[in-house]
């Protein structure tokens, strides 16, 4: 299809002219070719339509264009080629380039996986980042958004000072102010927060936070708890099930390289599964060295799934049908290691064989249509390769209103095939990182109490049961509801109104200045969240601080990894370190004495760190050890392998009591063990001290019971609810458990069950802004089954409206929400990719894109007047015209279905039709349940 091009600015790229010189000239010539011409102009008819060039016509164009050189601004910019077209290879690489750089070791925050990095330095510019081999964790792999670290720090749209709103929130009209101006108006209607005597009308929102000492320290201080985060959006069903069956770990680490046998249920490991390049490191060393089979069931074909042994596409959110069908076989088959599950679980396998009889693989095959032969098999399979044996999954199985019962019946097979905390099985650590114990922070404050429903929703059974998950996706509802009210809103790299869902919702409370008084945006950029700030900060990247980080160990034992500046930072950015210190001393009031200003970040982390080990003779100090190597993983420390064995020893026994029916061991009223025969063993932290199938705890906790004597025998985590949580009671199942999703059944011929997912090189919503990803991906058409396609009369590149409904299971079972069942007051109209890859009965649409702030790189805009939010970024020394010439994917039709071209654009935003769906148990938000209608566009 020809589309009709508006005139534009000079020396526009277009990707259609570089083809014609790819046909012409081959495709290596054409890299990095720029025109100084106008495109639009040249090769457009007399109709407007853009019409093939002729050879004569492409060669003029490569000469004129050849070799002009880019105008840059006052500071080099790494990652920018400064003369493009043919004399670029020249010499390129420069095989100096990287002489005499300085390496400094950092830790990465372009997604969860917080890899180790190392920077090489010269005259004060990052001019390369790589992976650092020292992370014990990435062990020196760096994926794409990794990578693209040079398009994050040297970004011509980065904010570098203060703003201040001038006009109406989301008008978009600031002026810059001094930090002063900004410290002082802040901490003054701070104060007047705290001196109200409702602290808790303060809500910090964040969105990745890896300075999670200093956040806390500062709330803690100031004496709100309402801290709220993204849990509920993102992994709160998983981690809720994990959490059930052993109490001690929400996050469970399969020892992947070790395994002959690894159950993919819903992750795409290969691309965005958190911690995923050292898991999927480990996945496929698992599988090249040690054999190890990987077989996927997911709703449509990831990259993960379309690399794996075998590859199943249930229907959406029935992977707990087939694994509860996987357990049958391998009980009713006399397959299980009954030794192991008789011994360290609550139950017995003839209980648990009889409980799963209902569930045969030929029921399940009605339930997910995976055929019921294929479930049997793989099962036998799994079993037979146990211990080395794991399940892995996450947001495919458990971003769904059942995704705690699929999480559930997931973690069962591991118990049922004895590979629990097994080389090669389905592990876990006590820690989500470093070690607190072994490097304790420097003194903190007391802990908060003055929180709100916003921190602390009372609907939902487990979301706060063990850990403090909270459930995100609530917070504007509860806001616009009346249930709650913030007189100042502090946001952190967070954005709000592109990832949550009901994006209506979020943007009408963000400017409601009723329900949020003053709200302050923390970024290192202007997005969407910003956008709807009174005062906007410049947050500096992860490239100019310092941090202690870590992340989920798959070495099976605690590491620690050191953030620190790699160059100063730009502009007036500055650290949350520096920021939220000097806002507590400004506030005053007692809250200055926990952050001594004569205490700096780098004495702090020397605090910090003063126990890491290291060799005295080749070091002064720990800082000094960090500062070479990066990060610290203890040689003589043991995997955390099978840690329900660890015997205890007589010291810690004595005074203790062990209970003659059950066998646990307690002291001064707490479970500290398990007697097993002559031993006592540590066992489970569980109130069972095992592996528990069936959980007292959850139906007690749903039931509004008080559950202290479990929390006490369990010792690790856990809490009763609180009283004003009790009115909310509902009835739980203990164990093993399918629970359908009603409005999935009897869908009409025009209606899907819509799913999400992401890219390998972005994230939920901070890597759109990255020229070299979003070149890779910037467009998310609807992924649609080609028998679905014709059903509708659909053809690959059509355009549909999409429009999305609430769902009538979380109205039944959370009617004090009044969300109703009715449609999203939003449509999105999008095209369309017909694909076998997808399930006939989903709609797959990634997240990640449809931005309409976030720089120009995210809204592919090549050449776009400054908005308002300019005042906070230098665009005179920090020039990046590379998109000026060559971002191809523009869109010049502006969503035109008639004229739009294939792949161009910034893509859709699809949480305008996503609805808030929060299961009533853990609080996730069901981001792969919502029932769509689907219409032709015409």
């Amino acid at each position: 299809m020809e589309s009709q091009l508006p005139s534009s600015a000079p020396g526009r790229f277009d990707r259609r002219r570089f083809l014609q010189l790819g046909a012409l000239l081959g495709a290596g010539a054409v890299t990095g070719c720029a025109s100084s011409r106008d495109a639009d102009q040249e090769f457009v008819d007399e109709n407007g339509n853009f019409r093939k060039p002729t050879p004569e016509e492409n060669l003029k164009v490569w000469e004129e264009g050849r070799g002009t050189p880019y105008e840059l601004g006052d500071l080099p910019v790494p990652g920018v080629c400064e003369l493009p077209g043919p004399y670029r290879k020249k010499n390129f690489p420069d095989p100096d380039k990287y002489k005499n750089t300085t390496k400094i070791h950092g830790m990465c925050q372009l997604c969860s996986t917080v890899c180790g990095i190392t920077g090489h330095v010269k005259d004060g510019r990052i001019l390369k980042v790589e992976g650092n081999p020292n992370d014990p964790n990435s062990q020196g792999r760096l994926c794409a958004r990794g990578q693209a670290a040079l398009n994050h720090q040297y970004h011509p749209e980065r904010l570098l000072y203060p703003m201040r709103r001038v006009g109406k929130r989301g008008e978009g009209r600031w002026k810059r102010v001094s930090w002063d101006e900004a410290y002082d108006e802040l901490a003054s209607k701070l104060r007047e927060v705290r001196r109200s005597g409702r602290p808790e009308e303060f809500g910090f929102h964040q969105g990745r936070n890896r300075t999670k000492d200093m956040v806390s320290a500062f709330l803690n201080a100031f004496g709100t708890a309402t801290h709220l985060n993204h849990r509920g959006l993102c992994s709160a069903a998983r981690r809720t099930a994990n959490l059930a069956h052993i109490f001690e770990s929400d996050w469970d680490l399969g020892d992947y390289a070790n395994s002959r046998y690894i159950l993919n249920f819903g992750s795409n490991m290969f691309e965005a599964h958190q911690g995923h390049v050292a898991g999927a490191m480990r996945v496929q060393r698992g599988r090249f060295e040690n054999g190890a089979k990987l077989v996927t069931f997911d709703v449509r074909m990831s990259n993960t799934a379309g690399n794996s042994d075998e590859f199943f596409m249930p229907f959406p959110g029935t992977d707990g049908a087939v694994a509860l069908a996987m357990c049958q076989v391998i009980a009713s088959e006399g397959l299980a290691d009954q030794k192991f599950f008789d011994t360290w679980t609550n139950t017995d396998l003839e209980t648990v064989t009889k409980h799963l009889a209902p569930y045969s693989p030929e029921w399940a095959e009605k339930v997910s249509t995976v055929p019921a032969k294929d479930i049997a098999r793989i099962a036998r399979e799994f079993a037979a390769a146990a211990p080395r044996a794991t399940t892995m999954c996450n947001r495919g199985s458990s971003a769904h209103l059942n995704g705690y019962y699929n999480d559930r019946a997931i973690g069962l097979l591991n118990a049922l095939v004895g590979s629990v905390g097994k080389p090669g099985g389905w592990c876990w650590m006590w820690t989500g990182g470093y070690d607190k114990k072994r490097f304790p922070l420097p003194p903190q404050p007391p802990k908060a109490t003055a929180g709100s429903v916003l921190d602390d929703p009372p609907e939902f059974v487990l979301a706060n049961a063990w850990n403090k998950m909270k459930v995100g996706e609530i917070v504007y509802w509860y806001l616009a509801q009346g249930r709650a009210k913030l007189q100042a809103y502090m946001t952190y790299n967070l954005d709000s109104p592109l990832t949550w869902p009901e994006m209506g919702v979020t943007e009408n409370i963000l400017k409601d200045e009723d329900k949020i008084g003053f709200h302050v945006a923390i970024n290192p950029f202007y997005n969407e969240t910003a956008h709807y700030a009174d005062l906007v900060l410049p947050w500096a990247t992860y490239m100019e601080r310092w941090d202690v980080d870590a992340r989920g160990a798959y070495n099976l034992k605690p590491y620690l990894n050191m953030r620190r500046p790699m160059v100063e930072a730009l502009g007036e950015a500055k650290d949350m370190r520096e920021i939220l210190p000097e806002l507590a001393r400004r506030i005053g009031d007692g809250m200055e004495e926990w952050f001594p200003a004569d205490r700096s970040t780098e004495e702090y982390m020397a605090i910090w760190t003063k126990n890491v080990p290291y060799d005295a003779e080749k070091y002064e100090n720990p800082m000094e050890f960090l500062e070479a190597e990066g990060a610290f993983e203890d040689p003589h420390q043991a995997s955390n392998f099978e840690p329900y064995l660890r015997p205890l020893d007589d010291a810690a026994l004595e005074g203790s009591v062990t209970d003659p029916d059950t066998g646990v061991v307690t002291k001064d009223g707490k479970g500290i063990g398990i007697r097993m025969g002559d031993k006592v063993v540590r066992g489970f932290r569980t109130p069972s001290r095992k592996f528990e199938v069936f959980s007292d705890y959850v139906v007690k906790m749903a039931a509004g019971e008080n559950v202290d004597d479990l929390v006490a025998l369990a010792n690790s985590k856990g809490r009763s609810r609180p009283e004003s949580h009790r009115k909310y009671r509902y009835k739980m199942e203990s164990g093993p458990h399918y629970m359908p999703i009603e409005e999935h059944q009897g869908l009409d011929e025009d209606q899907f069950v819509m799913t999400s997912f992401k890219w390998n090189v972005h994230n939920h919503g901070r890597t759109a802004n990255l020229k070299w990803c979003s070149e890779i991906v910037h467009s998310n058409p609807a992924w649609i089954h080609p028998e679905a396609a014709r059903r509708l009369g659909l053809q690959d590149g059509d355009w549909i409206e999409v429009t999305g409904h609430r769902s009538r299971s979380v109205d039944r079972h959370l009617p004090g929400l009044e969300l109703g069942s009715g449609e999203i007051d939003r449509k999105l109209r999008i095209p369309v990719v017909l694909t076998a890859g997808v399930h006939p009965r989903a709609l797959a649409i990634s997240n990640s894109l449809g931005h309409w702030q976030y720089s120009r790189v995210a809204q592919a805009k090549q050449v776009a007047p400054p908005g308002g939010e300019a005042v906070g970024m230098d665009q005179e020394a920090l020039r990046d015209p590379d998109w000026e010439r060559n971002m191809w994917w523009e869109d010049r039709t502006q969503n035109d279905p008639k004229t739009w071209v294939k792949n161009t654009g910034p893509g859709w935003a699809q949480n305008q039709v996503l609805p808030i769906a929060p299961d009533f148990i853990s609080g996730q938000q069901a981001f792969n349940d919502t029932v769509v209608r689907v219409r032709k566009i015409s």
